[in-house]
């Protein structure tokens, strides 16, 4: 008998969406010709979570900060709930027109929400909330009131398991999954392997050209940097990018590749300062993406959600430079990244131009970039291999928490 399965998410920065893909393309895996698991992928028309969230990484980012500090009091959620009534109104909707046999969500709002709303309608259906950041996650997740929790949590991380662990939470209602990058990105890792980083580069150019045809001056001999931070979050990155182009000697050694995102009006402000060797991008197809992730040497980010970090080890880009991260959700991928030696958090413009000059060859390289440089992409295949092999586990977790006599009476007390 084959299970629906509500995969849901919502906009609030394109990590959600991304987790929400993976775990489709995993149950896409789970043997095609007869399939157990259905996915049903859907996403939140709302878009106050996704205003009021970029209003505040981009205008009060500390602010943001203590937003997911109380994010789990039991009034803030109250207030954000009914901030948010979009989110009911569609799941309700949802919930009444479609049957599902497993509710999965990205996001704490959305989980909340449908646990209110199968309250109400008396649905059986078992849901689980899936974490997408590293670390110990803020208190939404798993929140102080228990019937708005979910009854299983899917993490992505070894300290948010243990953190959940230590609130109790059994472990049959815990699953350290992975993540699958998409597939322009698996293309891109593996033609760099298998044909060789020369000539996988070349071709690479001639497609990006193809699509972008400015991009036909990049210089295949020079080291290039390329400055990233997800759809919206490059722009934390002007201070450093400001000092690379005023460094008479950075930009005769490197390219500079900008992916600003849907950032226009940064996006604008650089093209207006064209210049050789100066490479901007919007908003681009996965394809380009990849393809530019591909010919980078160094990647210098502004933002660093986990989707990001996975496809840059995908490809084999690195070290990391970290300039800026966003407060509370990115917090705990600071250390992530030293801890398994992929990179280093610089704060400031000048010490981050340091180990740009240092990565690039310019001048000796410090101890902590060394450790982070060397060896870079066989860990990064190491930590891909893992990463996919539990995220091809996901799809006999839900089948478990199906067969769960617990789950099936739509229990959140069940959790913790």
């Amino acid at each position: 008998m084959t299970r629906r399965v509500l995969l849901a998410s919502l906009n609030a920065g394109g990590g959600h969406h991304a987790l929400r893909d993976s775990f489709a393309a995993a149950l896409a895996r789970l043997d095609p010709e007869h399939p157990r698991l259905t996915p049903v992928v859907w996403g939140s028309a709302d878009r106050f979570i996704d205003r009021f969230y970029t209003a505040c990484v981009r205008f009060l980012p500390r602010f943001q900060g203590k937003i997911v500090e109380i994010s789990g009091q039991p009034w803030a959620i109250k207030t954000a709930l009914a901030l948010s009534p979009q989110l009911y109104t569609e799941a309700a909707a949802l919930l009444r027109q479609q049957s599902f046999d497993l509710l999965v969500t990205t996001h704490p709002m959305q989980s909340m929400t449908f646990a209110r709303v199968r309250r109400e309608l008396g649905l059986p259906a078992p849901l689980v909330l899936a974490v997408p950041d590293y670390g110990v996650p803020p208190t939404g997740y798993h929140p102080p009131l228990p019937l708005l929790r979910s009854d299983a949590l899917i993490v992505m991380e070894e300290t948010t398991l243990e953190h959940y662990r230590a609130l109790g939470v059994p472990d049959e209602r815990l699953h350290l999954s992975g993540f699958l990058t998409r597939e322009p990105f698996v293309r891109v890792g593996a033609r760099l392997r298998v044909e060789g980083r020369d000539i996988a580069r070349a071709a690479l150019k001639v497609e990006v050209a193809a699509a972008h045809p400015a991009f036909a001056s990049f210089d295949l001999a020079r080291p290039t940097l390329v400055f990233l931070g997800g759809s919206a979050w490059t722009v934390k990155t002007e201070p450093v990018l400001d000092a690379v182009l005023a460094d008479p000697a950075l930009r005769a050694a490197a390219n500079v590749v900008v992916v600003a995102g849907r950032d226009r009006v940064f996006e604008a402000r650089l093209r207006s300062r064209a210049r050789e060797g100066l490479h901007v991008f919007g908003f681009v197809a996965p394809e380009v993406l990849a393809a530019l992730m591909g010919l980078a040497d160094v990647p210098v980010l502004g933002s660093l959600a986990p989707a990001t970090l996975q496809e840059l080890l995908e490809v084999g880009t690195g070290p990391l430079l970290l300039f800026h991260f966003i407060p509370g959700s990115e917090r705990a991928h600071v250390g992530y990244i030293e801890a398994q030696r992929l990179g280093l958090y610089a704060p400031r413009a000048d010490e981050m131009l340091e180990r740009i000059r240092e990565v690039l060859g310019l001048q000796p390289a410090s101890e902590p970039l060394a450790l982070a440089r060397d060896g870079f992409r066989e860990r990064a295949r190491l930590l891909r291999s893992r990463s996919v092999e539990r995220a091809l586990q996901l799809p006999r977790f839900l089948e478990r928490m199906l067969e769960s006599p617990e789950a099936s009476r739509g229990g959140a007390r069940a959790v913790g």
